[in-house]
């Protein structure tokens, strides 16, 4: 259950791991269920009401291919929106990087130094937690500094103030980028979601085991087979989480940029 109310708990293992795990799961539960109906009812009575069963099981086969529909529809919308926000986050923070060449030290120095530590923190800490489905806020400490520098930066004509204003705005965008990731990250589908989803796919599966079939063997394999399809579609659904770190690498490339100390642009 602690699965389903948090699926983002197993992006600490290796997806191709989980995917292996599912897959094998689905298939066995569904060989061993028409194994134990085998035991107890004869393929000669499923046959007999094979006509019943056939229109009963297409209907609840195209009502679980739509409920999977509309579960990989809210997976991989969130998908987008995290890696939507991270772009912007990351765009967010080249800008107030840029803006700090404006201003002489000591202030451009704690600016893109400022910006360096948050970027840092970021890749290192926040995302790799989010990952787990945990929520870090490690990177609001240098926001903070970063507001409280850039507010106390003097401006001594029209166009310092103007870039004043600029990074100010760049600040404020970057604050607002990031309660967006965050927001994203947090954004889960509902664990009733997950009940029903895995209810309803384990009666269309059990439901396929009261179809007549003359050998068994084949039967088994059928029966696994729609298990393992199922399988697939949430291996799907579970692997976007770990597909939003792929946006990540423009913001491992932004916090490669030199220090201010080290920087080859000129302050005023």
């Amino acid at each position: 259950m602690q699965f389903v109310m948090q699926p983002g708990m197993v992006y600490q293992y290796p997806l191709w791991g989980v995917g292996l795990l599912l897959v094998g799961l689905a298939a066995l539960s569904a060989v061993v269920f028409e194994l134990v109906v085998h035991q107890f009812l004869s393929v000669e009575v499923r046959r007999r009401h094979n006509d019943a069963a056939a229109a009963i099981f297409s209907v609840i086969g195209v009502t679980f291919a739509v409920l999977l529909a509309f579960v990989a529809m809210l997976a991989w919308e969130g998908f987008n929106r995290a890696k939507a926000a991270s772009y912007a986050e990351a765009a967010r923070a080249l800008d107030v990087y840029n803006a700090a060449i404006g201003f002489g030290d000591p202030g451009m120095s704690s600016m893109r130094e400022g910006i360096i530590g948050y970027l840092e923190t970021v890749v290192r800490v926040e995302w790799p937690a989010q990952a787990e489905g945990q929520t870090v806020d490690k990177g609001r400490t240098y926001l903070e500094k970063l507001n409280r520098v850039a507010i106390g930066l003097k401006s001594t004509g029209v166009s310092d103030g103007n870039l004043h204003a600029q990074l100010l705005q760049s600040l404020s965008q970057l604050w607002d980028a990031r309660q967006q990731r965050l927001l994203a990250a947090e954004t889960t589908i509902p664990a009733v979601v997950w009940v029903v989803t895995l209810v309803g796919g384990g009666l269309t599966i059990a439901f396929g085991s009261f179809l007549g079939v003359p050998s068994l063997g084949m039967h088994l394999a059928m029966s696994a087979t729609l298990a393992i399809s199922g399988a697939l579609v949430l291996i799907l659904i579970t692997g976007h989480k770990s597909m939003t770190m792929s946006p990540l690498g423009w913001l491992q490339q932004i916090s490669t940029l030199p220090s201010a100390g080290g920087s080859t642009g000129s302050g005023r």
